[in-house]
């Protein structure tokens, strides 16, 4: 069943325009006739023409981790307050803002509707709805636990959109002084220094070193500024290219662990997704091996995510999770040995959630501790770059003026 998208009057008169679901126009006609609209346009909604002639308007209406996060909380909600799956999804429907969202929600309960389960439903949107919110739904429905399935769906969420807001916040400073630090280098390069260059021209005698640097890169942006810039973005869409093969992407995570500080940092945000990830398909129903298959494809990391392999392949041949996280060397004993300690208990999920707690606080500390040496670094970085800027001015004023006296 299509989407479709009309504009026309209501009954009173008033202008009218949104979204209906029908098998096809005439049919989408006759439902909005019913309704008392009387259509001045009707016609199916692909997403790309909204790309194509306002791009603005199209990003804005992303699907962001936020809209899936809330929706899921309240059809938990409302799954819970004892309404049917199908009431539910008309409610939300209803009070989406999210023009774009409401259209995939209306498609979800479409397919619904024609007798597919709510897993295969969510299935049709993958860049929505991943394999591990699909995979906790099918096990909910097969349980009969659907709302409490997505209660825990909810949480996950939540706890991930907590952790990325905090790395966003962390970030946010950085950034902002990077930039303005940034401007006023290219202000002093590309401006206030062509305009002193003249009078050094008129000294017609050596000039230092520092200011040789100096005149040499403020001419380098002032003429070939264009093709700098070129240079970057093209260095830019080729990595962003390169990332995403196979070999760009395992080169890349592997440096990324070996890089100080901010490789312990990756490798704790990597085991905090991993356990919390695991925990919350176990609990959910998930069984053991489609749980670390799923896990491994959100962990955000192909070195971890080879190892969880190797754990699969281990527990098919009747061996504990434990030995090849081990082994891999990218998980720390205590991590370990807590999985260990879960699986000969029977209580996995539990430790898994307790892992991903005390990880989640250790990157959280972390990137408190990294925010706050960064404003003396960057205070420090870009006082002694415009100091320089500054000293290769003033040497050779004052080399002139030894030489007046």
């Amino acid at each position: 069943m299509a989407v479709f998208e009309y504009k026309g009057f209501d009954a009173s008169g008033a202008k009218a325009a949104g979204i209906i679901d029908a098998d096809s126009p005439r049919s989408a006609r006759v439902k909005l006739r019913q309704q008392g609209v009387m259509i001045t346009t009707l016609s199916e909604d692909t997403g790309r023409r909204e790309l194509l002639t306002n791009p603005f308007k199209s990003l804005a209406n992303r699907v962001r981790a936020k809209d899936i996060t809330i929706f899921t909380r309240q059809l938990s909600t409302l799954s819970m307050g004892g309404l049917t799956l199908m009431e539910s999804l008309d409610a939300l429907i209803e009070q989406t803002a999210n023009v774009r969202f409401k259209k995939i929600i209306t498609g979800v309960r479409e397919k619904v509707m024609q007798g597919a389960p709510l897993a295969g439903a969510l299935a049709e949107y993958p860049e929505q709805f991943d394999p591990l919110y699909v995979n906790l739904v099918r096990a909910g429905e097969a349980s009969g636990s659907l709302d409490k399935t997505l209660n825990r769906l909810a949480t996950f969420g939540e706890a991930r959109m907590r952790q990325s807001s905090k790395v966003t916040a962390a970030m946010i400073y950085p950034a902002v002084m990077t930039v303005i630090g940034s401007g006023v280098l290219l202000y002093l390069l590309a401006y206030v220094t062509p305009k002193v260059e003249s009078m050094f021209e008129d000294m017609r005698q050596g000039l230092p070193m520092p200011t040789v640097i100096l005149l040499f890169v403020s001419n380098l942006l002032s003429q070939w500024w264009w093709a700098i810039i070129g240079g970057l973005i093209g260095l830019g869409f080729w990595l962003k290219k390169y990332l995403k093969t196979a070999e760009g992407e395992e080169k890349f995570d592997r440096a990324l662990l070996k890089v100080p500080v901010f490789g312990e940092l990756a490798r704790a945000a990597a085991i905090a997704r991993f356990a919390r990830a695991l925990s919350t398909l176990l609990a959910g129903g998930v069984p053991l091996i489609e749980s670390l298959k799923v896990t491994g494809g959100v962990v955000g990391n192909v070195l971890i995510a080879r190892a969880i392999g190797e754990a699969i392949v281990n527990i098919t041949e009747g061996h504990p999770i434990a030995a090849p996280l081990k082994a891999s060397g990218l998980f720390p004993p205590l991590v370990t040995q807590m999985i260990s300690a879960g699986e000969r208990t029977g209580s996995l999920p539990d430790m898994l959630e307790k892992i991903s707690d005390a990880y989640d606080f250790e990157v959280e500390t972390a990137l408190s501790a990294i925010t706050s040496l960064v404003e003396p670094v960057l205070i420090i970085v870009m006082g002694t770059v415009v100091g320089f800027i500054v000293m290769a001015i003033l040497l050779p004023i004052f080399e002139l003026s030894q030489v007046v006296k």
